[in-house]
């Protein structure tokens, strides 16, 4: 068995009791991230041979995408024990059949510790048996008259351990229920390093509005253009946007509504997907006049599916006539419902073709969209 030099530990096995929730808020997500990502994501992973997650064995499948993401490091998933102290140690047997250098404990609600810290840490076991981080609180706490404005020290993870030290003081600590790890400790063992403000702990739901702040919304954008040929032998039956307008129908397999069918191509353009051809085909008869509200549904559905919301939606209809301004409104409100958005994110507008080309002698409509959608639920 190759020896390890560096190991690390996230304690993920509590329930969050505090926190409210059914999920555990370490499985929680931002943007696709939990807590345990995050954390893995801000630092340099590399300085670690394993990397022993710790869980209750019915989450322990939350876990599984960290070896697809890394799979040059050796991911352990360790069973949770019955408090946070059985949890440690049940971690550190596993790891001990690796026999590393040093340890690194830490708890998967502090996701902010930073880069730096662990370097830091790790530095620090290069002439010490420990490295704990902390910091000084500007709260102030009575015992006596005499340590009256004693300053306390909050301690945090990760806590930095030679291996054997830790995994000793475990086997043979009279102690059952340690919330912290360099309790176990001989105090003459203790090495107390400089934390970080940042590095706190999440414990309620409103604290989870911190993990937000540090979590980047991902934004794409797509563009889609159709264009359709009047029907000048008709008088009626023309449909942009959903919305049924008074004028010469357009000639297409669907209803050729323009507008919907760009909204549907720059939806899929953001998503990375193929174009509405592609999905329905005007080679199908079973598409043969379908309504064309049914392929933004579609494309709708497959926003939800890739948890993606639109954040802004972008329409140019490019037409000699009708006048598009007369529908604006009605057309707006037919795409907040449609597509389950706010009407204050959406944008109609229209310009002619100077009289120049197929649209400017009026033989043509088309429509353009740029849509930009973000990973982050707005509405």
């Amino acid at each position: 068995m190759k020896k390890s030099k560096n190991a690390l530990v996230i304690l993920a096995g509590g329930q969050g009791k505090r926190f409210n929730n059914k999920l555990p808020k370490q499985f929680n997500e931002i943007n696709g991230e939990n807590l345990i990502d995050f954390f893995l994501n801000r630092i340099d992973i590399n300085i670690f041979d394993t990397i022993a997650i710790v869980t209750k064995k019915s989450y322990q499948k939350k876990t599984k995408n960290l070896k697809i993401k890394y799979p040059f490091l050796n991911f352990l998933n360790v069973e949770a024990g019955k408090n946070r102290q059985l949890s440690s140690l049940n971690a550190l047997k596993k790891l001990n059949t690796f026999k590393p250098d040093n340890v690194l404990i830490h708890d998967a609600a502090r996701p902010f510790s930073s880069n730096k810290l662990v370097t830091k840490i790790i530095r620090a076991l290069n002439k010490n048996q420990s490295a704990i981080p902390y910091i000084s609180s500007p709260d102030k706490k009575i015992i006596s008259k005499k340590e009256f404005n004693k300053p306390i020290k909050l301690i945090q993870t990760p806590q930095g351990f030679k291996f054997n030290l830790i995994y000793n003081a475990h086997l043979n600590t009279k102690i059952v229920n340690a919330k912290d790890d360099s309790v176990l400790i001989p105090i003459e063992n203790l090495n107390f390093i400089k934390g970080e403000k940042l590095n706190i702990k999440i414990t309620y739901p409103e604290d989870f509005n911190y993990f937000k702040l540090f979590v980047r919304p991902v934004y794409k954008s797509g563009i889609g253009y159709d264009i359709h040929q009047i029907d000048t032998k008709t008088k009626k039956g023309l449909k942009l946007c959903g919305v049924k307008i008074n004028f010469n129908k357009l000639v297409g397999h669907s209803d050729a509504d323009v507008g919907l069918h760009a909204i549907c191509d720059s939806i899929f353009g953001a998503l990375s997907m193929k174009d509405i051809g592609y999905y329905f085909s005007n080679k199908d008869p079973k598409w043969k006049n379908k309504n064309s509200e049914f392929f933004l549904k579609f494309a709708r559905d497959k926003l939800k599916e890739n948890s993606f919301y639109i954040s802004n939606l972008d329409i140019n209809f490019i037409a000699e006539k009708p006048n598009i301004s007369k529908y604006r409104k009605e057309m707006i409100l037919k795409l907040s419902l449609l597509l389950k958005i706010p009407k204050n994110i959406i944008s109609i507008k229209a310009t002619t073709n100077e009289k120049i080309g197929f649209i400017g002698d009026g033989l043509g409509i088309a429509a353009e969209s740029i849509v930009q959608i973000t990973d982050e639920k707005l509405y």
